[in-house]
């Protein structure tokens, strides 16, 4: 296309364009878009000539310690403005435990021979003092000002000296932070001059005779140049080169402890009494971290024990060693009445014939009571079955769920009840953890007392006492809370029924090493009960499971096996007499799998899923929404920090 056929062809798509749009609304859009760009233009220039900076040509400071301790400080700063005019100054300085004094008081400003007078107004030539809990803020303004300005404010601080012992290379100290690491421009040049009263010179080191006084920049004394007058009486530290933004220009001097009259300061003598707080609390702490288990697991030897019985127990048991029903024998071994033991009942009552199982098309377990006016139930099974089918023959699963969950305590209830009536425990092992629980929410509770206390009481400073002391305590009762979950005991009766039950646990938990399981089909259901008590219920079905011939248990039938099959007696506790009929021999785990889709692990499979669903269901519950920093004098007041500090700024 030749360029006048291109600039004919973009003219045509420009008229299009225009059509489709009202030329007001072009005009207004128009004038919008010229009106932003004037504005950008405008901000950026007005921007470019709003910049402006300032730098310290001079900072120095004067220090003049008085007879009574307090220290007069006069800052001389001679400040280089550009850019836009300032308007005003303002400065920090910390106070209490934090800035190394007492208070800060008599402040005074000067520009030349102007002298600011204090006001609220915020005129120029006046200035303003704020106070808080631990800082003193001055806020000055003066007329707009480019270019060298000089301003000097002096101000008493009160407690300002570390006051050292009469110990041996003990002193008084000054250590003050002349210029604060938060100033927001260089400062080029700086000489911070300390006066003494009349008869006092800084201490010597013992070894060479210099005197004790350091200037540091930075945290680093090699920037600064330190000199004490012949008469010892004026020192003077000088910057040897430029402080910049965020570096601190502190100095310090010891003089002898005792020269001057003067008291320790009150955030000194916090400071020791924190410190003599913080010992005490320290030693405290270490003796109840140490004698609160200590004492926990005396306790636990002396009273958390099963007795010695003296009885020798083979290694393994093949048969029960007694008629403890299975959730008794459970409960008596862990010293819990937990779900299994729960469980092992439903099993055991189907093995005794008073329950059968079935599993309908759904997957859903049905539990049809057979006949529960048989005698031999102990009052906790007769419990289970009113709980269980309540005045009803027959119950599907699906229907105890959220319903059953409220019966569970009163039936661990009776099962320690049942160790206390058969004479295994002196007192119900429930009542026994939910005690020394009750002992650990105690110690907790103490700590809390002994966190908050120490707040109130006690000096700011000395208020991390409570914290360590809540620590320990708290440590403490979680060791009460852990170790007083094995402090349910047995009698002597308890605990050899529990060795000799370990025993027969051990049996059946490796019984392919005692037992050809092939031949040993019977055992199954006879021992199941008791294996789901223990929980080994799933390795008991998968060991079975693999045998060829292993009966079915008569009580339970899968999905499309008709019902299930009784016997007159069966079981290992007799059960009573009676029974709906005897048949003459019993499908397999296998043979029965035959006609089943999923084969012979199906069959096992549910029968697991039986057992696992029922805990499952029977326990389920519907959900509800819903810094220091230490000197290098020999002696001296252990270190400390410098006192004052804050910030210095303008704007």
């Amino acid at each position: 296309m030749s360029p006048q056929g291109y600039d004919e062809n973009l003219k045509e798509r420009m008229r299009k364009f225009y059509r489709f749009i009202p030329q007001e609304k072009f005009l207004a859009a128009s004038l919008l878009l010229f009106a932003l760009l004037l504005a950008t233009l405008f901000n950026s220039g007005s921007a470019a000539a709003q910049t402006k900076s300032f730098y310290w040509e001079r900072f120095d400071v004067t220090i003049t310690l008085l007879e009574n301790g307090d220290m007069v400080i006069e800052e001389t700063q001679i400040l280089n403005f550009s850019g836009e005019p300032f308007t005003f100054g303002y400065g920090t300085i910390l106070t209490g435990s934090v800035g190394n004094n007492d208070d800060i008081f008599d402040i005074q400003l000067r520009e030349g021979d102007l002298v600011y007078r204090e006001s609220s107004s915020n005129d120029p030539g006046t200035f303003e003092v704020s106070r808080s809990r631990d800082k003193v803020r001055i806020d000055w303004y003066f007329e707009p000002a480019v270019g060298q300005r000089t301003y000097t404010f002096s101000y008493v601080v009160q407690g300002g000296i570390i006051v050292g012992t009469p110990d041996e290379g003990s002193g008084d100290q000054i250590f003050w932070k002349a210029i604060p690491s938060d100033h927001p421009g260089r400062i080029q040049n700086s000489t911070v001059t300390l006066h003494l009263p009349e008869g006092v010179e800084p201490q010597r080191y013992i070894d060479d005779g210099t005197y004790l006084v350091e200037g540091l920049a930075a945290g680093d004394s090699n920037l600064v140049d330190t000199r004490v007058s012949d008469n010892g009486r004026i020192i003077t530290y000088t910057l040897l080169e430029p402080l910049l933004s965020g570096q601190a220009f502190e100095v310090r001097v010891q003089f002898p402890h005792g020269i001057l009259d003067i008291s320790t300061p009150d955030w000194q003598q916090r400071q020791q009494n924190a410190d003599v707080y913080g010992l005490i609390g320290i030693v405290i702490s270490v003796l109840i971290l140490v004698g609160g288990p200590l004492g926990v697991l005396v306790l636990w030897y002396a009273r958390g024990r099963d007795p010695e019985t003296g009885l020798i127990v083979p290694e393994y048991l093949p048969e029960p060693p007694s008629s403890l029903r299975p959730a008794v024998v459970g409960t008596l071994v862990d010293e819990k009445a937990d779900m299994r033991d729960i469980v092992s009942t439903l099993v055991d009552l189907a093995q005794r014939d008073f329950i059968t199982i079935s599993e309908n098309k759904a997957k859903n377990h049905v539990f049809t009571l057979v006949d529960a006016s048989k005698g031999g139930l102990r009052p906790y099974e007769s419990q289970f079955l009113k709980s269980f089918f309540g005045r009803k023959k027959e119950r599907k699963l699906s229907e105890l769920r959220y319903k059953f969950a409220s019966k569970l305590p009163r039936l661990r209830k009776m099962l320690y009840e049942e160790l206390i009536a058969e004479g295994l425990v002196d007192r119900s092992p429930d009542k026994v953890r939910n005690r020394y629980g009750l002992w650990a929410g105690l110690v907790v509770f103490i700590g809390m007392i002994a966190f908050f206390v120490p707040v109130i009481v006690l000096p700011e400073d000395a208020a991390f006492v409570g914290c360590c002391a809540s620590i320990v305590l708290g440590i403490t009762a979680l060791f009460v809370g852990v170790v007083g979950r094995h402090m349910p005991t047995k009698t002597t009766k308890g605990a050899e029924e529990k060795a000799k039950w370990d025993a027969f646990k051990k049996y059946l938990q490796n019984i392919e090493e005692y037992e050809e399981l092939a031949q040993a089909g019977d055992l199954f259901e006879k021992y199941l009960p008791y294996a789901t008590a223990f929980g080994l219920d799933r390795s008991w079905v998968r060991k079975f499971a693999a045998m060829p011939h292993t009966p079915i248990p008569r009580w339970y039938t899968p999905y499309g096996h008709g019902r299930p099959i009784h016997h007159g007696s069966s079981g290992t506790d007799g059960g009573g007499s009676g029974g709906i009929g005897t048949a003459p021999s019993l499908p397999s785990l296998d043979s029965a799998a035959d006609g089943m889709a999923g084969g012979l692990e199906s069959m096992s499979a549910g029968l697991t899923r039986m057992l696992n669903s029922t805990a499952s269901t029977m326990r389920s519950v519907r959900s509800s929404s819903g810094g220091r920093s230490s000197g290098s004098f020999s002696g001296g007041f252990s270190g400390g920090s410098s006192g004052g500090g804050g910030s210095r700024g303008f704007g």
